[in-house]
């Protein structure tokens, strides 16, 4: 079975399957109420959660107290894995995907999508019918994290596919959180400026290219930029979609399930039993605290099909970071190329800056310019992906993938009076919690923050002096 054969959830199984790649079935029934989490989280979601850093294989949670449907988790923890599913190499995805951004590859409308083979309209209950999971005791309510909104400029008819924290709020309603910047927020703005609900779809289970395609944001992708291109780019197809059943919106035609609904225009208290409650773990590590007004999602209806298996995350960890860090590492690599350097060989974004805030740029020097050129191309790079934070410098002979390698060069490559950058006051990201005024004054609003550049190259009229130990075995 080859990588391009696979273009939904199923054969993604059967695609790793056929690689060797182990999935593991658990058989015990276990409670979504925390208990799945907390097992997976222990098994091996991986940095940085804080009591099992270990990186584990997918899981599928055969008996689910309470639901016929399985529970998948970790499908992409393993960046080996996420490469072969998307048919590249596992050190050079950034930089293959970056080539595959702008390809047109648009989605392609069917009838009859399987995703519609049971459907659901009446006497809805998210909580009785998807086995929707509680991460912690203190998290808000029960959140679909995997789920990929699909919607239309009210005034354009342009498409953008995002996914969104998604907590339930009743049997029929959930809140949507829109980090700011996100294109389906800025749809939801315009609906909510004429009093009219945003029609939705909610799409679990899905192909990896589409989730990873998701990931994409300005400036590589700018606002009416539908990144289902970039899964067609990734499969050399278009994505099959189709009309929803209820609200005239769009979802996508192999989903394991679709909720479809309105994001209406009124707001909610995400956690519903306490103001200044906890939201769920963060993808840095952190429990997130519970936004005091959100958008309401109203629920029209639910779809699935024939022995649906409901996919989710379990967060922090490599998963979540793989997700956000591989669309990171395209949009920075193919900017950074075309626009200041094309010294530039590679780019890492770490599960230890949740995919986003951390970035190992690695480049290669040819002349006493490209000093400055690459210092250039560093601080370029939050130009590239507004909510990057720290950024490392590397050599060609630094393994960028390597965080010992980094470390290193960190130790022996770097001055603090010279080697560093910092500028203040930039846009960054609200979920990190030092990006608070209360943490430095310099960040005049919760998400603003001092970016720095780690220049941890060797000055290019200095290499005699840098040349590493080489014991060349053969």
């Amino acid at each position: 079975m080859r990588s391009d054969e696979v273009y939904d959830l199923r054969t993604a199984l059967s695609f790793l399957n056929h690689k060797g790649h182990a999935i593991e079935v658990m058989d015990k029934e276990m409670d979504t109420c925390c208990e799945i989490p907390n097992h997976y989280a222990y098994y091996g979601s991986g940095i940085p959660n804080k009591h099992q850093p270990a990186y584990g294989h997918p899981v599928i949670y055969n008996r689910v107290k309470g639901h016929s449907m399985p529970v998948l988790i970790g499908l992409l923890n393993s960046r080996e894995a996420c490469a072969e599913l998307l048919g590249v190499g596992p050190h050079s995805i950034g930089r293959e995907l970056a080539g595959m951004i702008h390809d047109r590859y648009e989605p392609e409308l069917i009838d009859s999508p399987p995703s519609q083979e049971n459907i659901i309209t009446q006497n809805i209950n998210l909580y009785q019918q998807l086995p929707v999971l509680t991460y912690t005791p203190e998290s808000a309510g029960p959140y679909i994290t995997t789920g990929l909104v699909y919607a239309q400029d009210p005034e354009t008819g342009e498409e953008d596919v995002t996914i969104h924290r998604l907590c339930l709020q009743s049997e029929d309603t959930m809140s949507i959180y829109f980090v700011p910047g996100r294109h389906i927020g800025h749809f939801y703005e315009k609906a909510k400026k004429r009093n009219k609900p945003l029609p939705v779809t909610i799409n679990i289970g899905l192909d990896p290219a589409i989730y990873i395609a998701a990931g994409f944001s300005y400036p590589a992708c700018p606002l009416g930029f539908n990144e289902l291109n970039i899964a067609g780019a990734i499969r050399k197809k278009g994505v099959k979609v189709a009309r929803a059943f209820s609200n005239g919106a769009k979802c996508i035609a192999f989903s394991e399930i679709v909720i479809e609904g309105f994001v209406l225009p009124e707001e909610v208290q995400e956690n519903p039993r306490k103001h200044d409650g906890d939201s769920l773990p963060e993808f840095l590590g952190y429990i997130g605290a519970a936004q005091s007004k959100l958008p309401l999602v109203k629920v029209t209806a639910i779809t699935y099909r024939n022995r649906p298996i409901y996919q989710t995350i379990v967060g922090p960890g490599a998963e979540m970071s793989n997700l956000c860090g591989i669309p990171t590492e395209a949009s920075l690599y193919k900017s950074i190329k075309e626009s200041i350097t094309g010294n530039i060989l590679n780019c890492y974004c770490s599960a230890s800056g949740g995919g986003k805030l951390l970035a190992h740029l690695q480049f290669s020097k040819s002349e006493p310019r490209d000093d400055a050129k690459t210092r250039q191309a560093g601080v370029a790079a939050f130009t590239a992906f507004h909510e990057l934070k720290n950024v490392f410098l590397l050599d060609d002979d630094v393994d960028i993938f390597d965080e010992r390698e980094v470390l290193w060069a960190l130790s022996t490559r770097f001055q603090g009076n010279h080697s560093i950058i910092s500028i203040p006051n930039l846009d960054g990201h609200p979920l990190d919690p030092s990006q608070r005024p209360e943490f430095s004054s310099y960040n005049t609003e919760i998400g603003s923050t001092y970016k720095t550049v780690f220049d941890c190259t060797v000055p290019y009229r200095m290499k005699e002096h840098f040349r590493r130990a080489d014991y060349a075995f053969k």
